[in-house]
């Protein structure tokens, strides 16, 4: 492969020509296995793999490694109790297939994991020979080790430990009244939206079938030929005189990322690796990482991304995800519930659930320590949905109540007192609006006051008066209306007179 002519610069000799191939042979066979558990130093290259099988399609893999019970720090007691209790269930009549066989936990099984999303723009390069030949790379996973059976172990432990307690009452106590409550009914979209992104992977997942696969050695023969595949023949070999610019090379090179794969940025936080979070545009990125993490500091915030980014550039777009709260940046309560949703507990419109998460983080602007029943007596939302919104943002701290899970800090403040005093006024601005909408949100109904007798004394009285002949003239409303002290007199008045008389009366009856 030559240079492009518009790579030839005086400023910038060209020091060494290298021939670059492309390799074909292993092309959508090539994967990267990545074991994070473990480290570089003590891999599974001399581990005995006993089973390994493959889902290409869906790029999973699962492989049971074998593992050493004469080894001195194995506990032979808890590998046994261990192996006496995972079974798989059983189907219908049949009895429950061991896991273990030889009644000890003698291996573990890895489970992968995507690492990235697309390895589009990857390869693996093999320099030999002062040639350098690529091969495409069709994916990177992660191996980890999985322990289902233990969640069965642990769950049939507490399903017998409940069967037990059920037997228990039912011989002991007398029966009792039961009170049934009904959940509130989700809408179906709402139940949609929570299966989406797991029920189409499980879906993919089932229906493709496991390929059996024989694990070989990196020292064996085999491997060796296949190593060998990665370089380019001969026979493959083709040269492409390059009239290009500089740019237009780097862009066949590597494809820049289309910009609609930054929308389809749906893939769960912890699937998405940091590698694949750096090649997106720079507002992407501190969006993604803030609505990941919730609460961050600057300085952590600053580490994270790659140095290339220039301070300011950072600043501006954090100031449209994220607000400043003790210190620290808390992200918007927008992008965790983004408009025309609803909550995942009770479908709460995204809109009050946006309107108490700020109320809250305007509360942890005001005081260190956030009382949780202060807030829902002003919130007034139901109880898990306030208290998700504080786990997410805060830890709670016996006989004190909630702070935020990252410490207060006046470091960016000093630093930074433009921001600072412009996050200040954007929280008095959502002060203000706040209580507003809420005093007015719960400011109960004013009920209708019944009429009193002395309202409706004046009210008899301005009837008399409408119903009077030519002969008393027409009153005005001003003249007609009675006052209540007037009327309230007179009623009095009237009532003790009633009453003087009929105990007249009943003396002289007596």
């Amino acid at each position: 492969m030559s240079k492009p002519e518009a790579m030839e610069d005086d400023g910038d000799p060209v020091v060494k020509e290298i021939p670059v191939y492309l390799s074909k042979r292993l092309n959508d066979k090539l994967f990267i296995f990545q074991y994070p558990m473990k480290p570089a130093s003590d891999g599974y290259d001399n581990a005995t793999f006993i089973k390994t099988n493959i889902k290409p399609d869906n790029q999973e893999v699962a492989i049971e490694v074998e593992i050493n019970t004469n080894d001195p720090h194995y506990n032979t007691n808890r590998g046994q109790a261990i192996a006496a209790t995972a079974v798989l269930p059983s189907k219908r009549d049949e009895e429950d297939e061991r896991i273990f066989d030889s009644h000890m936990m003698d291996k573990i099984v890895l489970q992968s994991s995507r690492a990235l999303p697309s390895c589009d723009n990857y390869a693996i390069g093999i320099y030999q020979d002062g040639e350098f030949h690529l091969t495409p790379l069709k994916g990177i996973i992660q191996m980890r080790p999985q322990f289902n059976y233990l969640d069965r172990i642990d769950k049939k432990g507490k399903d017998d430990g409940k069967n037990d307690g059920e037997d228990a009452e039912e011989e002991d106590e007398p029966a009792k009244q039961v009170n049934v409550t009904f959940a509130r009914n989700v809408p179906d979209f709402i139940k949609k939206m929570r299966e989406q992104s797991f029920q189409t992977r499980a879906k993919k997942s089932m229906e493709e079938q496991w390929i059996k696969c024989d694990y070989k050695p990196a020292n064996s023969n085999l491997a060796e030929l296949t190593r060998m595949e990665m370089i380019c023949g001969t026979n493959d070999e083709s040269v492409n005189n390059l009239n290009l610019s500089s740019k237009q090379y780097l862009d066949l090179l590597a494809p820049p990322i289309k910009e609609e794969q930054f929308s389809k940025a749906n893939i769960p936080s912890h699937t998405t690796s940091l590698s694949y979070i750096r090649t997106l545009p720079l507002l992407d990125q501190v969006r993604i990482l803030m609505k990941d993490a919730k609460v961050m500091s600057f300085v952590q915030l600053r580490t994270i991304l790659a140095s290339e980014h220039e301070t300011n550039a950072i600043l501006k777009y954090l100031q449209q995800v994220a607000v400043l709260v003790q210190g620290n940046w808390v992200v918007n309560s927008e992008l965790i519930y983004p408009k025309d949703t609803m909550s995942a507990h009770s479908g709460i419109p995204a809109e009050l659930m946006c309107r108490a998460r700020d109320y809250i983080l305007l509360s942890f602007t005001e005081h260190e320590f956030v009382d949780r029943r202060a807030v829902s007596s002003v919130v007034k939302l139901p109880a898990e949905e306030i208290r998700e919104i504080f786990t997410n943002i805060a830890k709670h701290q016996p006989k004190k109540g909630w702070r935020l899970i990252v410490n207060p800090s006046k470091d960016f403040s000093e630093r930074y007192p433009d921001i600072a005093q412009r996050q200040e006024m954007f929280w008095e601005a959502k002060r203000k609006h706040l209580r507003e909408t809420m005093e007015s949100h719960n400011q109960a109904p004013q009920r209708q006051r019944r009429k009193s007798n002395r309202e409706s004394i004046g009210s008899e009285n301005e009837e008399r008066n409408a119903g009077r002949g030519a002969a008393g003239g027409r009153k005005s409303l001003r003249d007609s209306s009675v006052s209540d002290n007037d009327s309230a007199t007179e009623s009095i008045k009237q009532k003790k007179a009633n009453r003087g008389r009929k105990v007249s009366e009943t003396s002289a009856m007596t």
